[in-house]
């Protein structure tokens, strides 16, 4: 009950040391956190509407009714058109152009991150959806980004390895792709200063800890966090 409760707070106060990342460190660099806000393509469009109004999943050759489902197909065509099944023209190149072209925030991700590129920073992207990360790994490969992933599947083993040679002084990967999720404490990217949040956890908890793979004890510049948000949707 709330007595018992209030009493073990009582006897277990004197040994619990509260030391926030300010009071150990006052060095570390500030960051800054700055909103983009990006309009959909017309496929996004026309995918939004169709979805709205049928309450239910869009497929190319068939429609499902998938009413508990409509909040999360919603994100999906914010994030990139082609995490719907059967939107994707499998008969183009998987790493042309039109990937880039179908979806508002990878139009912006592409313009941000060759500039990124050009002034030698190096970045972190978060998404909550494992397959955004396959999309991304295609674009990387299509721009000839070298880069590192960790997901729900990335081996500790795995995981360390990529982790000590992205940080490595002479480490040529420019992009480490995270889910959101799977990053999990003792993760030290310190060695990037840019930040970019695909899409926005439920639990800001979640995005603070990712941002803090960067900004934390050990980083020497300061960081620089892009939120990415689709306008007038879901988001």
């Amino acid at each position: 009950n709330l007595e018992l409760v209030n009493k073990l707070k009582h006897l277990i106060k004197p040994f619990f040391l509260k030391r926030t990342k300010e009071e150990a460190i006052k060095e570390i660099p500030p960051k800054r956190e700055i909103h983009l806000t990006v309009g959909m393509t017309d496929l996004q469009i026309g995918l939004y509407k169709e979805m709205i109004r049928n309450k239910g999943v869009v497929y190319r050759n068939e429609a499902k009714s998938c009413y508990n489902n409509i909040l999360s197909q919603l994100r999906k065509i914010c994030l990139h058109p082609y995490l719907l099944k059967d939107i994707e023209d499998r008969s183009l190149d998987p790493y042309g152009r039109h990937l880039v072209e179908a979806g508002g925030k990878m139009l912006l991700l592409d313009k941000i991150l060759k500039k990124l590129k050009k002034e030698n920073h190096r970045v972190l992207i978060f998404s909550l959806f494992t397959s955004l990360l396959d999309i991304l790994e295609d674009y990387c490969i299509s721009q000839n980004f070298e880069y590192y992933r960790i997901d729900g599947v990335t081996s500790l083993e795995m995981r360390d390895n990529q982790i000590e040679e992205f940080n490595s002084p002479n480490s040529k990967k420019f992009i480490f792709l995270l889910s959101t999720r799977s990053g999990g404490m003792g993760i030290n990217l310190a060695s990037a200063d840019v930040v970019i949040l695909y899409d926005s956890d439920f639990n800001p908890q979640m995005d603070l800890q990712a941002i803090d793979r960067a900004h934390r004890i050990g980083q020497t510049k300061e960081v620089t966090v892009y939120r990415l948000i689709t306008e007038n949707s879901i988001e």
